[in-house]
């Protein structure tokens, strides 16, 4: 490390945040020209990714290289610094928010082993993949158009925390197949094609995409396929007064009886029931 690194400087929340505000957000790119300085949080914690390019993080007594969709969940206590790579250009935003909302939000929905911002080792750090990258966006461009109150930043870290690290990380599935089973699963023309659909999104052949989840998850690519294929059905037949076959057409069952017979094996119940169980004070109309 170098000796400019040796000298730790103590950042405050208040600092940063204009008073009556619940966090601070801040973005840079290469244009700006700075030299990282190793510093530690006083009373916050931030949440911080790269939009694109690369930049190094010093932390923990280690220099680690962050790319394009690595999101990092920084402690108060961590002590760290960001340094351009010579050569390359970056993106990198930044959220600030208090200690005790970590600590609020730990205590309502986490157990400790799933908690990011856990003690210990380095910060986690989160591949995004190109979807929830744009997603992650669009939550900062809300967070920065209104209030910025307490209200305001749970919203955006719960659903970063929920919709993003939450998921399954595709069980050791690679991230460009992870990427278009998440696009599959909410297009209905592909949902229509099945495997080939799928394949398509993911830019690889059919034959490839089925030897990489079988590999994968043991199943073959027509399997998993119709998994997705029925939990949006499902959807569907929750969230919708859609006739049953309608919601089997549009998620790639042109066959009515073959798809009682998936959604059948899967949830144990017929389309039909599984709609009237799943209807509040079973109010919905009945639709066959």
């Amino acid at each position: 490390m170098l000796s400019s690194d040796t000298d730790v400087t103590l950042l405050h929340l208040e600092d940063y945040v204009a008073p009556g505000d619940a966090y601070y957000v801040g973005r840079r790119t290469e244009a700006v020209r700075f030299v990282g300085r190793l510093h530690t949080h006083d009373d916050f914690a931030e949440l911080t990714w790269i939009e694109y390019g690369g930049l190094l993080h010093v932390v923990g007594g280690t220099r680690r290289l962050l790319e394009t969709g690595d999101l990092v969940f920084i402690r108060p206590d961590d002590v760290h610094l960001f340094r351009p790579v010579p050569g390359r250009s970056f993106a990198q935003v930044a959220v600030s928010f208090p200690s005790e909302t970590l600590r609020a939000l730990e205590a309502r929905y986490f157990d400790a082993a799933d908690w990011p911002w856990s003690d210990g080792g380095l910060p986690v750090t989160h591949r995004l993949d190109s979807v929830r990258l744009q997603r992650i966006t669009e939550l900062t461009s809300v967070l920065v158009s209104g209030p910025a109150g307490r209200l305001q930043l749970e919203r955006f870290l719960l659903e970063v925390l929920c919709d993003m690290v939450g998921r399954p990380e595709g069980n050791g599935l690679p991230a460009w197949l992870t990427e278009a089973l998440s696009r599959f699963a909410d297009d209905p023309v592909a949902l229509g094609e099945g495997v080939n659909g799928l394949a398509d999104l993911a830019g690889r052949s059919r034959e490839h995409v089925n030897r990489v989840i079988q590999a994968g998850t043991g199943q073959t690519a027509t399997e998993l396929v119709n998994q997705l294929r029925l939990n949006r059905a499902a959807a569907l037949l929750r969230m919708t007064d859609r006739p049953i076959a309608s919601v089997a057409a549009e998620c790639g069952f042109p066959s009515l009886s073959h798809f009682y017979r998936l959604f059948n094996e899967r949830f144990k119940a017929t389309p039909r029931h599984y709609r009237m169980v799943s209807t509040v004070s079973g109010l919905r109309p009945e639709t066959r």
